[in-house]
């Protein structure tokens, strides 16, 4: 580790939480030598992350520190905090599990840890885009969204062709079964064998399980699902064995997402 880089990187941690600080504070409440911490200053407010009031000689932040941030979103965030818990819900359950959020009229696979499940028979890459019908992350996030988002997401994907495509369902179809996925607390989808999906040919039966990630103020962040074998379990036994252990990993993201003021 580069001592002097983690050392500005706390102090600047430090400065964005508290405002200001003075040189001696600072190196009290990190634990870095004085001397250091004069250093570390003098090059943070010749590159322009802070200054110094000329009165009380505390130090600020400057605005150019959010160029640190840039390029950095809640999705991101939320990748960064949920790949734990994917990994440890697939270290339980044994199945693969998945992140996947809204994007547009689309879902982004952000992660998954087909790599890590023993059971796992398809492996996909992250970071490519689905559609947002014919699986179960995608209702499962727009169960979750306002009528009225749920109205534009549908028709768009009506008025440009697309939702032929993906069900024989309407509009109107689509959003009553919409309101029962957000009662239960789950969507669920089965998927035949024998035909292809994003360039792979399945040679199982799979269902997914997915159940959303949501915000104290009922911001939905996206969903957690696993997928699974449709013969090894019946539907009952997935609900039972899996929903408690997913839930309260997604307790465990939100909780964290809440804290770090995403």
């Amino acid at each position: 580790m580069i001592r002097s880089l983690s050392n500005g990187l706390e102090i600047l941690i430090f400065l964005n939480k508290r405002n200001s600080s003075s040189a001696g504070e600072l190196s009290k409440k990190l634990g870095i030598p004085r001397a250091t911490v004069y250093r570390i200053l003098g090059t943070l407010e010749e590159k322009g992350f802070v200054y110094k009031h000329p009165d009380d000689h505390r130090y600020h932040i400057k605005p150019k520190v959010k160029a640190l941030s840039e390029g950095y979103s809640e999705d991101d965030q939320l990748t960064t905090i949920t790949r734990p818990h994917l990994l440890h819900v697939t270290k339980i359950l044994r199945w693969p599990v998945a992140l996947a959020v809204k994007s547009g009229v689309e879902l982004i696979l952000r992660d998954n840890t087909d790599k890590a499940s023993p059971l796992a028979i398809e492996h996909f890459s992250s970071g490519y885009n689905v559609p947002i019908l014919g699986n179960a992350s995608g209702p499962c996030i727009l169960a979750n969204l306002s009528l009225i988002e749920q109205r534009d997401i549908l028709n768009v994907l009506r008025d440009t062709g697309r939702l032929v495509d993906l069900t024989t369902q309407s509009v109107e179809e689509i959003i009553k079964s919409l309101k029962i996925i957000k009662k239960q607390g789950y969507s669920i989808h089965k998927r035949e064998r024998n035909k292809s999906y994003v360039g792979y040919m399945r040679i199982s039966n799979l269902t997914s399980l997915s159940i959303p990630i949501i915000k104290k103020n009922n911001n939905i962040l996206g969903a957690m699902t696993i997928r699974y074998a449709t013969s090894a379990l019946t539907k009952e036994k997935a609900l039972n064995d899996f929903i408690p252990v997913m839930a309260e990993a997604v307790s465990k993201v939100v909780e964290q997402m809440e804290n770090e003021n995403f």
